[in-house]
């Protein structure tokens, strides 16, 4: 079946193009010049006139049907592929935390099959480490990487759940080299957090509100530099997730100027939002790790996108009101994370129509570089032999983040205005979205995504 995606502005990372899109068996056969290819007798034409046509967005930190102590995240993988589809997301990365007796490749194998035959869009998994990195967690991330899971998640955070003491790091980062897996890191020193949630206890002041001093930006910033100097002395790829800091961005820079591969990534919450947001009314639905920071740290992260910074991702968690309302008035209880697979894509489509970055730039952030450092050949591009993922986006439509598909009842980004809207979503040839609504008729058809490991 031959479908052609007609009349658009093709935005690549290189820069746009008016060109038609020619898709062949779910890949990407051509990109036209209008002219030459309205003679094309195609099975299925969409409409394009006057919009923009991008690849679809590349989200590689989300997290899906997990359990964080007594909660449970709302959503599942049909659930949330779906509402990443929505919102232009047509590949995701998960995580596989490992369940107690379980090795890294083996929480990988086991999520496979929890998201086979469920998403509609498709999916990966990073292997991970808690709490303890015995020997035959250390030989799982080879055998994670041969099943095509080249990544492993480590926490410098969260002693007693997720938590790996920097001596544990170091041992994972070097069996990470051998493996050519890249190390991603939640980096908050834990004894700093832990002084401040305890005076802040003693004060009587451990509520929503409060929570930016609970885990206060120095946390941050001391683990990234461990992190980093492991890296330098074990010759590992290292990753740090959702910087909130552009010191931290600075840090990453500096390792990378003296030889380190480190990279970067942050959240939309942390360009769009800041600590104010504890607050307001309900300020316990925005509790995250780490937390919102001052506006002057949002502003200058956006100085480090495409720089220090490579990527923009969700970090989705998907709690509902209920579950943050549980403990709110002790921050260290609340469950920690936000809802956002489906709305990532819009935010920074939104924020380059109102001349923040380019849309060149958000392909970047969002699409074809995640998809080349995380072993992603097929994604993240509209070059031809590329999956035919791609996205229409009416750069004239205006709106409100309302109406979302993410089983929860809020969203961070709630009342928000935004520019642009994105109309169609087609994901390996197949259309899943025509006209802002759901068009496929088929079973959920994501498939599992083996990625390369790192280049030696």
């Amino acid at each position: 079946m031959d479908t052609v995606v007609r009349g658009g502005t093709v935005v690549l990372e290189s820069g746009q193009v008016r060109a038609d899109v020619l898709i062949r068996a779910g890949k990407v056969a051509g990109l036209f010049d209008p002219r030459k290819s309205a003679s094309f007798k195609a099975d299925l034409m969409v409409d394009a006139s006057d919009s923009l046509v991008m690849p679809g967005g590349v989200d590689v930190h989300t997290h899906i049907g997990i359990q964080f102590g007594e909660f449970k995240t709302r959503d599942d993988f049909g659930s949330a592929t779906r509402a990443a589809a929505f919102g232009g997301t047509t590949s995701l990365l998960e995580f596989a935390f490992p369940e107690p007796g379980e090795d890294p490749a083996e929480a990988v194998e086991r999520r496979i099959a929890q998201a086979s035959g469920h998403a509609v869009i498709d999916f990966g998994f990073h292997a991970a480490i808690a709490q303890h990195a015995d020997a035959d967690a250390l030989a799982g991330i080879e055998r994670a990487a041969k099943l095509g899971a080249p990544t492993v998640k480590v926490f410098t955070a969260y002693r007693g759940i997720m938590m790996l003491e920097l001596g544990d790091v170091m041992a994972v980062m070097r069996e990470a080299a051998k493996a050519r897996s890249l190390v991603m890191v939640h980096a908050e020193t834990e004894a700093i957090v832990e002084r401040a949630v305890g005076e802040l206890r003693q004060r009587g002041i451990a509520d929503a509100r409060h929570h930016p001093l609970a885990r206060p930006a120095v946390a941050e910033v001391d683990a990234a530099r461990s992190v980093l100097r492991l890296a330098a002395e074990t010759g590992a790829a290292v990753y740090l997730v959702h910087v909130t800091l552009p010191e931290v961005a600075r840090e990453i820079a500096g390792a990378r100027a003296s030889g380190v591969r480190a990279y970067g990534e942050t959240c939309p919450h942390y360009l769009l939002l800041d600590e104010s947001v504890y607050s307001k009314p309900g300020g316990e639905r925005y509790v995250c790790s780490p937390p919102m920071r001052p506006a002057a740290a949002a502003r200058g992260l956006w100085r480090e996108l495409g720089t220090s910074l490579t990527g923009v991702h969700s970090d989705h968690c998907c709690f509902d009101t209920d579950q943050k309302k549980v403990y709110a008035s002790d921050s260290t209880r609340i469950p920690p994370g936000l809802p956002g697979v489906e709305t990532r894509m819009p935010l920074l489509i939104s924020a380059a129509l109102g001349g923040r970055l380019s849309m060149p730039d958000v392909v970047r952030l969002c699409a074809s570089e995640p998809a080349r450092l995380f072993g992603m050949p097929g994604k993240g591009s509209l070059l031809p032999g590329m999956d035919a993922d791609l996205i229409v986006v009416d750069p004239r439509a205006r709106r409100r983040l309302d109406g979302l598909h993410m089983a929860t009842d809020y969203t961070p980004f709630e009342a928000m205005e935004i520019r642009g809207r994105i109309q169609t979503v087609i994901a390996n040839g197949e259309v899943l979205v025509s006209d802002g609504e759901w068009a496929a008729d088929k079973k959920p058809a994501g498939r599992y995504i083996r990625r390369r490991r790192l280049e030696a």
